[in-house]
């Protein structure tokens, strides 16, 4: 009926964006094919080395960080400098949820094709299996964390490069004050920081898998962490209001 497709067709598409992303970066076999294997063929020879423990958590918590960071800033530069974000907008769609959906299809595919990487260092591990599952939600939380972080990062870029650069300086110094370069002295101020840094549980949990030494905290170290990365989310969504509205207003 006529009134029927007018309704549907001015019905606003939930989730669009969120879909279409997730389609075009599952359906980009090539590119998704590299992505799912260059983290094992990274992680493999290090992780069935006899390295140290600390070198190895350290080389893996960046391998996530910098995978996460990259992933969603270089990607929103390209977008931006193209018009595409400016047109997207232009159709009514709210620019806030535009970087958040974004951010969410791009966390799911990273998590997707972190997987094997995943699986590589759970079964060579020399912890019980009872990290697993801690291990997973810190990487999902670090990704999540990793694309917000890299969503900020781009929006101050004004090139691919720049954007590249200022993702990898933002990650390498939150995985610095999430202490694993590093051991804070009691009392201290990094010793504060470090429990709300999103990649904190990452790090506890890789660092128990490939020590074999179970961690002392438990579930709880969870909660500031999400918290900050709450924040982050809001961080986002207003920064994506604010962005844009200033460049229509600029134009």
């Amino acid at each position: 009926m006529p009134g029927t497709r007018a309704t549907t067709r001015n019905r606003p598409l939930k989730f669009a964006i969120l879909k279409s992303e997730w389609l075009i970066g599952f359906r980009n076999r090539r590119l998704f094919f590299f992505n799912t294997i260059i983290p094992v063929v990274f992680v493999a020879p290090i992780i069935l080395s006899d390295a140290p423990a600390v070198h190895l958590t350290a080389i893996i918590v960046v391998l996530f960080a910098l995978f996460s960071t990259f992933g969603s800033s270089i990607p929103l530069v390209r977008d931006q400098e193209s018009g595409l974000l400016q047109r997207y907008v232009m159709t009514g769609v709210n620019p806030g949820w535009l970087l958040i959906e974004r951010t969410v299809a791009f966390v799911a595919l990273d998590f997707l094709q972190l997987v094997p990487a995943m699986f590589l260092i759970i079964f060579s591990s020399k912890s019980n299996a009872g990290i697993a599952p801690l291990f997973a939600v810190g990487v999902l939380l670090s990704l999540l964390a990793g694309n917000l972080v890299g969503v900020l990062a781009a929006s101050i870029a004004r090139s691919i490069a720049e954007g590249a650069l200022f993702s990898s300086l933002f990650a390498l110094y939150m995985v610095h004050l999430a202490g694993v370069f590093r051991v804070a002295p009691p009392g201290s101020l990094f010793a504060t920081l470090e429990p709300w840094v999103p990649f904190r549980p990452l790090y506890i949990s890789v660092r128990a898998l490939v020590s074999g030494i179970n961690p002392a905290e438990n579930a709880e170290v969870m909660y500031p962490p999400l918290l900050v990365t709450l924040g982050l989310i809001l961080a986002v969504y207003f920064w994506g209001q604010a962005l844009f509205t200033s460049k229509e207003t600029g134009s």
